[in-house]
């Protein structure tokens, strides 16, 4: 049996240790740093920050250069368009824009912080920080996610969802929840996610988070190079 050390996550613990095949895997959960990590099998970090402290252990993570870049959603965003893949990305805005919906984002964050959907005038501050930009928002209630997994140039695993928002212009997270999660097939999604991992030589898990538009795939924000998480949320 293999021993597999996750890091800490609220919401992600509680589905490891229910759906996590016992009779192959023997499951724990700690922070990297008060544990002896040779003691694992495999050493599987759950939140951006577990990254660093996880290169201790046996385990398959993207350099310390994709992680910032994957955590700099407008960082992402402009290499997405420079690197053929633009049709991804929503419109970039400056900084009072006079079209509506969009989303006012700082530059860092997950789980819907510091985004907030503007639908029209006196809604934004207008701050000009340069840890905040502005991006066209995606109508529509549906949103999706797909997690994969790749080692060695090679998806080794994949699995999307669903979520219902129950609204247009939600922004998932804290504040807005999703009304339902289903399964889901990515379609035309896997191969535009698995090419911008190709350019980008990523190694390891990473979630992509979009929404579909026209027929595309479109990013309402990023991806996010985190132990299981596209979308810059």
């Amino acid at each position: 049996m293999q021993r597999i050390l996750f890091g800490n996550h609220s919401t992600q613990m509680p589905a490891i240790a229910r759906h996590i095949d016992h009779h192959r895997y023997e499951a724990s959960f700690a922070p990297f740093d008060a544990v002896d990590l040779s003691r694992f099998d495999l050493v599987v970090p759950l939140r951006i920050e577990q990254i660093a402290p996880a290169r201790g252990g046996l385990a398959v993570l993207p350099t310390d250069e994709l992680v910032a870049l994957c955590d700099d959603k407008l960082a992402l965003n402009l290499w997405l368009i420079d690197h053929g893949f633009g049709d991804t990305v929503p419109a970039l805005l400056g900084t009072r824009p006079t079209d509506y919906p969009y989303i006012r984002k700082t530059r860092r964050g997950d789980f819907g912080l510091g985004c907030a959907m503007i639908r029209g005038p006196g809604e934004d501050d207008g701050s000009d920080h340069p840890d905040v930009f502005r991006q066209r928002a995606v109508a529509g209630a549906d949103e999706y996610v797909l997690h994969l997994l790749r080692i060695g140039g090679t998806i080794r695993f994949q699995v999307a969802y669903r979520y219902d928002m129950g609204q247009p212009l939600g922004v998932r997270g804290a504040v807005d929840r999703p009304a339902s999660i289903t399964p889901a097939d990515p379609g035309p999604a896997l191969d535009t996610c698995t090419a911008i991992l190709a350019a980008l030589d990523y190694e390891g898990t990473c979630c992509f988070n979009y929404k579909w538009e026209g027929g595309g795939c479109a990013s309402s924000n990023s991806i996010r190079a985190s132990a299981v998480r596209w979308w810059v949320s």
